[in-house]
C-alpha cells in the first residue's frame, strides 16, 4: 500500500487579498486484496481539505481490470479544518472481467486535487486479485407438487455473493431422484440471460413423496463449476368431505339410560373437482365415543352412532385418510334435547283460606314415552312457597299446598319446574295462580248513637298475625235486609268512622249487621243490638218567693227583687226518650212547709208527632197546701222529639196552661 503525505501552507502580503489553503492526503485502501466474480471492493481514503469559499475539492475512485476500466466514482467535497473518509463500492461484474482459472489482476484508483488561488493534487493505487466466482441456485416457485397435478418450477442461478449477479445463457444439468432412488429426470436446460431456467414437472408419473433434485453447473471464465441439491416435495391432492345427512338433533337419553336414539350420518370422500375416493378410511370420534364409517365402495360412506348421552350440545369430529390425499376433516354438530313435557292444570286457579290446605290436580305428559318418575319443583314468585315431589306422566296428580299462617295473603304465582336435566316442559315454565285468603279479625267500639245523627264507630281490623289491614269495606245492614243502608270503602285498619243514620231508623233497640270485607280476606260479619235515643234538651227556670206575690212576666234571675227567697235556675238538661235523667228539683222556702219539684218518668204527657216539638208550659198561681207560701214555676221549655216523656211531680198544686 503505498501512502503520501502533502501539505501547503500559503501567506500573502497584507497587501494582498488574504487566500489560504491546507490540503493534507494521508491513505487510500481496500477492505481486502483478493477477490471473486460478484464480490464487492470496499474502497475508503483519509483526506484534510480546509481552502476558503471560493476554491474547491474534487475526488475521485476507479476500478481498471483485464478488460480495462471498470468503474469510476467521482464527487466535489466541502472545506472542513477536520479530517474525514471519503469512501466508494464497486461490484464485480462477469462481463468487466475474464479472470479464468488462474485469476487476474485489477487496479484499484483515487485522486484528489484541490484548488484555493493556488492548485494542488495527489493519488494512489492498490493491486487486487480476481478469481472466478462460485454460484448458487434459488428457487423462484415453491418446490411442492400435488399428487396427480402436473405443473412447473422456476429456478436462478445467481453468485453466492450478489443476488443480481446471475450465471446467464450457461448450460446446467438437471437430475430428479425419487423416494425409491430411482432418476427420472436427467436433462439439461440453458439459462435465460436473467440466469433463470423451468422444470416441467409431470404430476401423473408421481407419487406422494420427497425428491431429490440435483442441479449441476460446469462453469467458466468467470464463475466455478457447481452441484446444488434441493428437495421437492410431492403431497397427496387435496380432498374434501361432504356431508350428506346429519340429524341437527335427536333426544337424550332417559335417566336410567334404557331409551336412548341413534344418529344417522352419511357423507361423500371427494376430490377437489368432486371425483369419489374410494377406499379410504373415515373414523368419527365425540367426548362420548368413537367409531369408523361403513365403505359403500363408491365414495359414499355412512355410520350410525348411538347417542347415549344426557342433554347438550355435541360436536362429532370426522377425519377421512387416503395414502393418495390429503387428510380431510370436518365437525358436525348435534343438538340433544330433553324430553318435552307438557303441563295441563284441571283449572287455571286455586284459592286456600290461611290455615288450611289446598289440592291441585293436574296431568303432566311427556312426548317420548320413557314411563319413569318425574322430579318437579313446585315454587311461589315470593319465595314462599316450595315443594319437591315426583309425578308419574299421563296421570292425574294430586298434590297437596298447605296455606300456612306465615304466608302473604293475596295472590300468588305458582311455577312447576322440572328437577331433572332429562325433561323440560314446552313452555319455559307452567305456572297457575293460587290465592291465598286470610281471616279478618275486627273489634268495634260505639259511643252512644242519638236518632237521626252520625254513628261514631271506632274500626280495628286486623290479619290472623296481628298485623294491620290497610284497606277495608265497613257495610251496615238494618235486621234482614240484603242491601246495607250504609257503606263506606277505602278505609284504614284503625280508623273512627263517622256514619249518618237514616232518620227511617226510628229509636229504639235494633238489630243491625256489620260487615267488614278486605281485598283476598274472608268478611267479617257481626251483629249487634244496638239503642237509638231520643237527644232532648230541657231548659228551665223555678223561683219560689216567700211572699206568695207574683213575680212580673219577663222578668229574669238577675233582676229578682230580694225579697223572693231564692231562684233556681237549670239550663240544657240533656237526657234521652228512652232512658232520660231524672231532672230533681229541690226547693225550701222560708214557710215551715218544703215544697219540692220533681222530673221523673212517673206521669209525662207523650207527644206523638214524629217531629221535633218546641212546647212551653207556663204554671201560674202555684199555693203550698197550708195556703200560705206562693210557687211560682215560671217558664219550662221543653224541647222534644218523638216519643218524648216529660213528667213533673210537685207536692203542690199546679196550674197548667197548656
Amino acid at each position: 500500500m503505498i501512502k503520501i503525505s502533502l501539505s501547503f501552507i500559503v501567506v500573502f502580503s497584507l497587501v494582498i487579498p488574504a487566500s489560504a489553503f491546507y490540503f493534507d492526503f494521508q491513505y487510500f485502501e481496500t477492505d481486502k486484496l483478493v477477490y471473486e466474480v460478484g464480490e464487492t471492493i470496499d474502497m475508503v481514503s483519509k483526506i484534510i481539505a480546509d481552502f476558503g469559499v471560493e476554491g474547491w475539492c474534487y475526488v475521485s475512485f476507479a476500478v481498471v481490470t483485464d478488460l480495462g476500466p471498470a468503474f469510476a466514482d467521482e464527487f466535489f467535497i466541502p472545506p472542513s479544518p477536520n479530517e474525514r473518509f471519503v469512501n466508494s463500492s464497486y461490484s464485480i461484474l462477469p462481463e468487466h472481467t475474464n479472470p479464468g482459472i488462474n485469476g487476474t489482476q485489477a487496479f484499484v484508483l483515487f485522486n484528489v486535487e484541490i484548488f484555493d488561488t493556488v492548485s494542488q493534487g495527489a493519488g494512489d493505487s492498490v493491486i487486487v486479485t480476481i478469481m472466478r466466482g462460485h454460484l448458487t441456485v434459488t428457487p423462484e416457485t415453491p418446490l411442492t407438487a400435488v399428487s396427480g397435478n402436473s405443473t412447473t418450477f422456476t429456478l436462478n442461478v445467481e453468485s453466492i455473493h450478489n443476488e443480481n449477479i446471475t450465471y446467464n445463457n450457461e448450460l446446467v444439468n438437471i437430475q430428479v431422484v425419487n423416494p425409491s432412488f430411482e432418476t427420472i429426470i436427467n436433462e439439461n436446460k440453458t439459462t435465460n440471460s436473467e440466469g433463470t431456467f423451468n422444470l416441467y414437472w409431470n404430476g401423473s408419473l408421481s407419487e406422494p413423496g420427497i425428491y431429490d433434485l440435483i442441479i449441476t453447473g460446469f462453469g467458466n471464465n468467470d464463475f466455478l463449476s457447481f452441484s446444488k441439491e434441493l428437495t421437492i416435495s410431492v403431497v397427496p391432492a387435496a380432498s374434501n368431505i361432504v356431508i350428506d345427512q346429519k340429524p341437527d338433533s335427536i333426544l337424550s337419553q332417559s335417566p336410567d339410560g334404557s331409551d336412548f336414539e341413534y344418529a344417522n350420518i352419511s357423507l361423500y370422500h371427494e376430490t377437489e373437482d368432486h371425483t369419489a375416493i374410494i377406499g379410504s378410511t373415515i373414523f368419527w370420534n365425540s367426548s362420548f365415543g368413537n367409531g369408523l364409517f361403513t365403505d359403500k365402495s363408491s365414495g359414499e360412506y355412512e355410520v350410525v352412532i348411538p347417542f347415549q348421552t344426557g342433554p347438550g350440545s355435541y360436536q362429532i369430529n370426522i377425519t377421512a385418510i387416503n395414502s393418495q390425499f390429503q387428510t380431510a376433516t370436518e365437525t358436525v354438530i348435534v343438538s340433544v334435547f330433553k324430553n318435552i313435557l307438557q303441563f295441563y292444570p284441571t283449572q287455571s286457579n286455586w284459592s286456600v283460606i290461611i290455615g288450611s290446605n289446598v289440592t291441585i290436580e293436574f296431568i303432566i305428559s311427556e312426548t317420548f314415552t320413557w314411563n319413569q318418575s318425574i322430579p318437579l319443583e313446585l315454587s311461589d314468585n315470593l319465595g314462599e312457597i316450595e315443594l319437591l315431589f315426583d309425578v308419574f306422566p299421563d296421570s292425574i296428580t294430586f298434590q297437596k299446598i298447605e296455606a300456612w299462617h306465615n304466608l302473604s295473603v293475596g295472590p300468588h304465582l305458582i311455577q312447576i319446574k322440572s328437577k331433572s336435566e332429562y325433561y323440560n316442559f314446552s313452555t319455559e315454565s307452567p305456572e297457575f295462580q293460587l290465592f291465598i285468603i286470610g281471616e279478618l279479625n275486627v273489634n268495634f267500639s260505639i259511643d252512644t248513637i242519638y236518632y237521626g245523627e252520625s254513628i261514631q264507630i271506632d274500626l280495628n281490623a286486623y290479619d290472623q298475625n296481628n298485623n294491620s289491614v290497610e284497606i277495608v269495606k265497613l257495610s251496615l245492614y238494618y235486621f234482614d235486609e240484603l242491601f246495607p243502608f250504609a257503606t263506606i270503602e277505602n278505609l284504614n285498619s284503625t280508623q273512627m268512622i263517622s256514619i249518618q243514620l237514616p232518620y227511617w231508623l226510628v229509636p229504639g233497640i235494633h238489630k243491625i249487621h256489620f260487615e267488614t270485607a278486605a281485598s283476598y280476606f274472608l268478611s267479617s260479619i257481626e251483629s249487634i243490638n244496638v239503642t237509638i235515643w231520643m237527644r232532648t234538651t230541657l231548659s228551665n227556670i223555678i223561683i219560689e218567693s216567700s211572699t206568695g206575690e207574683e213575680l212580673p212576666e219577663n222578668i229574669s234571675p238577675q233582676e229578682t227583687p230580694s225579697y223572693y227567697d231564692c231562684f233556681i235556675l237549670s239550663n240544657n238538661s240533656c237526657g234521652s226518650i228512652i232512658r232520660p235523667p231524672p231532672i230533681l228539683f229541690k226547693e225550701t222556702t222560708s214557710t215551715p212547709f218544703r215544697t219540692t219539684r220533681v222530673t221523673s218518668l212517673d206521669n209525662c204527657p207523650r207527644f206523638n208527632s214524629g217531629t221535633s216539638n218546641l212546647s212551653t208550659v207556663q204554671l201560674n198561681s202555684l199555693t203550698n197546701s197550708s195556703g200560705k207560701g206562693h210557687t211560682v214555676l215560671s217558664l219550662i221549655d221543653l224541647i222534644v222529639r218523638p216519643e218524648v216523656l216529660v213528667i213533673i211531680n210537685s207536692s203542690t198544686d199546679l196550674e197548667v196552661d197548656p
